[in-house]
Parts: structure tokens; C-alpha cells; sequence
């Protein structure tokens, strides 16, 4: 790796909270990043990987391992072995993971991208299932959708080092739906859990779920026992209390139909993310 190399652009109180919070030493950045990539290329050749080119290796690309376990090179290590172990556990239900060909789920309504940051700096993803067209589009495709969405969000440094905001609005959503998402393998497995605390570059700061019905407690409460301790923390239940969303979110930027003052949540931020062509 060439001296001086540029493998970040933050600046200013970003780059500020990534010292202060991840430890990220400008002095010391592309020693960890060459530390890293050693270790993985060393986990490789342990493996008898048959190609380890198809695992991206670049320093923008190991950098946001180092950032997502704050500098911690063995936990980066970890991390990077999970990612790709991850995906080829689950090759066969990921399947496609493209944003063309996923299109009909980011317009169908059921998730969205805030234009604004929240208060603390984080990207905020919002979830509403009841618009899920579950007799046209299988489960796993929110999954495919879903870890789509993640990639290219985490491809910003501010998201890197800011981190990621999930809220759910459950108004609307049947028990058919929730029996239907509960007797799933990406229940019964804990597949989403695994993936957000165990195999994806992102610092997740809060999955908020509003309007939650009684019956939500059926798959929360087999997904629980898969979740460490810090991420049940950051587990919030606003039930129709939706002032207290705007702790995170100031009101005006918070859409309508999530309880604030802004537009309704649409697709267009998070079509133009993805280089998906509006309708």
C-alpha cells in the first residue's frame, strides 16, 4: 500500500467522531487496513480458498470492518470471515442479490430512505410490512432486498461511522402476515439476526417499532433468544407513542405516515441510491 494513500474523505465532526468513538487514527489508518488484509489473506490460504480474489480486499472496502468493530483488527478479522461465511451458508436462499432485479420490492411501498439524517448523524431506513405483497412476492425477497439496501448504504463513509436506523410501522399488518413470517426459516433460524450482529460491516444504532400488535410479540419472541444483550438494547417499542420517535428524529423530517410533519415515506431516495429509473 503506497504511502499516503487516500482511502477516506472524512472530514470535520465525522471525522471527529470517528476518532473519539471508533478509534480511528489518521497516523495509524493504512497500518490497520495492511494488518487486516494480511490476516484475512493469511485465514485464505488456512481455508485453501480456491480463489480468494473473488473476496474484495481493497482498503476502502476493509476499512469499514475496522470502523464497524472500532479499529479491534482481530474482531475486524472476524467480521470479514463471518460476511463471506455468511454468504455462502445462505447462498441458496439469497440468490440474486442485484438491485434491477429486486425492483418490485423497493416499489411496492414497504421500505424507504430518509432524506435527512437523524439528530446522532445515522441513515434511517423505515419499514412498513402491511404493504408487503405476500401473495405476489416471496419472504426472502425482503431479505435480498433488504441486504441490497445495507451494501449500498454502507459504500458512504458517513454511514460507516455514523451508523444505521431501522423503524418499523406495523399499522396494518395482519396475523396472517406475522404467523406466515414466524413459521419461516428466516425466523426459525434467526437469519436477519445473524446477519446484523454477526456478519455485516454496519453499526446498527436502533430498530424502533411502532404500532406493534399483540401478536408481534409471537416472532420477536423467537428471533429474542438469537439477539446478544447489546442488540436487544437497542430494541425500542413505541407502540402509538409516536412522540417519542422524535428523540432520534426531529418531527419535521420524520415522514407523515411515521408520525411526523414531513412528506409521506416514498421510494425515490432509495430508488436513486440504487440507480434505479423513476416511474
Amino acid at each position: 500500500m503506497a504511502e499516503g494513500e487516500e482511502v477516506t474523505a472524512i472530514s470535520g465532526a465525522t471525522l471527529e467522531k470517528a476518532i473519539s468513538e471508533l478509534h480511528e487514527d489518521p497516523s495509524t489508518r493504512l497500518q490497520s487496513i495492511d494488518d487486516l488484509r494480511k490476516l484475512v489473506e493469511s485465514d485464505e490460504e488456512a481455508e485453501g480458498l480456491v480463489d480468494p480474489s473473488l473476496r474484495r480486499k481493497d482498503p476502502k472496502f476493509l476499512l469499514r470492518f475496522l470502523r464497524a468493530k472500532k479499529f479491534d483488527v482481530e474482531r475486524a478479522r472476524a467480521l470479514y470471515s463471518n460476511y463471506y461465511a455468511f454468504r455462502a451458508k445462505h447462498a441458496d436462499i439469497l440468490g440474486t442479490l442485484e438491485p434491477r432485479a429486486l425492483d418490485h420490492m423497493y416499489r411496492c411501498g414497504a421500505m424507504s430512505l430518509l432524506e435527512h439524517r437523524d439528530k446522532t448523524g445515522c441513515a434511517v431506513m423505515f419499514f412498513k410490512p402491511s404493504f408487503w405483497p405476500m401473495d405476489q412476492y416471496p419472504l426472502m425477497d425482503i431479505v435480498r432486498a433488504l441486504l441490497v439496501f445495507l451494501e449500498r448504504l454502507i459504500e458512504d463513509e458517513e454511514n460507516q461511522v455514523h451508523g444505521l436506523r431501522f423503524v418499523y410501522n406495523y399499522e396494518g399488518v395482519s396475523l396472517y402476515q406475522v404467523f406466515t413470517v414466524a413459521r419461516s426459516d428466516l425466523a426459525r433460524k434467526g437469519i436477519m439476526v445473524e446477519l446484523i450482529q454477526e456478519a455485516f460491516p454496519g453499526r446498527f444504532k436502533g430498530l424502533h417499532f411502532l404500532n406493534q400488535p399483540w401478536y408481534i410479540s409471537i416472532p420477536l419472541s423467537i428471533i429474542m433468544p438469537f439477539m446478544k444483550a447489546k442488540l436487544r438494547e437497542r430494541f425500542h417499542l413505541h407502540g402509538a407513542d409516536y412522540a417519542s420517535l422524535s428523540q432520534y428524529i426531529d418531527l419535521q423530517d420524520l415522514p407523515s405516515d411515521f408520525g411526523g410533519e414531513g412528506p409521506p415515506s416514498s421510494s425515490k431516495s432509495l430508488c436513486t441510491l440504487l440507480g434505479l429509473e423513476q416511474n
